[in-house]
């Protein structure tokens, strides 16, 4: 392991360790520090530790909170599969929505509404103008942002043009799949 990816795994592992704990991916559930300890043979505290980023596990207890959670050694290291590793760095997927399109793979319906999408220049434009909408509206709703004439809520308004855009892209794609809701 290269010194980078020490460090790498040093600062990864926390974070997925906390996002395991507060859901379990089989069960959903969260798991606290007494109940993953029991599990894995080593003391809450230990577990408090690995989760802080304080310390990390030896290689058995490793494999054992792996284990547990049903993730592999690699996802709790570096936040992605062996498995799909090549997929995550051509892509750029995270596990979990590797793991969604491959659930996905079951369901044609689905699988073919998510091709089309992805086939689909203006769900890119979509997703980047939702983004923007949601970035200007987050400011706007910010503590210390500057405030609009008396009686103009522009929160309000940017919220209601994000819905109606929202609203609009969600039309439009039942109407190209002749599941068309237009109302004249």
């Amino acid at each position: 392991m290269t010194i980078q990816a020490a460090i790498d795994a040093r600062s990864t592992f926390p974070a997925i360790l906390r996002e395991l704990l507060e859901k379990h991916p089989q069960t959903g559930k969260r798991t606290t520090l007494k109940e993953l300890g029991e599990a894995v043979g080593t003391r809450q505290q230990s577990i408090s530790l690995y989760r802080n980023g304080d310390t990390q596990p030896s290689p058995d207890i490793l494999v054992r909170i792996a284990a547990f959670f049903g993730v592999s050694v690699d996802y709790l290291l570096t936040g992605v599969s062996s498995e799909n590793k090549a997929i995550n760095e051509e892509l750029g997927l995270s596990e979990q929505a590797i793991s969604q399109l491959k659930t996905a793979k079951q369901f044609p319906d689905t699988l073919g509404v998510i091709d089309e999408l992805l086939s689909d220049g203006d769900f890119y434009t979509f997703i980047e103008d939702v983004s923007c909408k949601a970035s200007n509206l987050k400011a706007l709703m910010a503590p210390d942002a500057p405030k609009g004439p008396e009686g103009l809520n522009i929160a309000g308004y940017f919220l209601w043009d994000l819905q109606v855009y929202v609203q609009e892209f969600i039309r439009r794609e039942l109407n190209k799949r002749d599941l068309g809701i237009d109302v004249h």
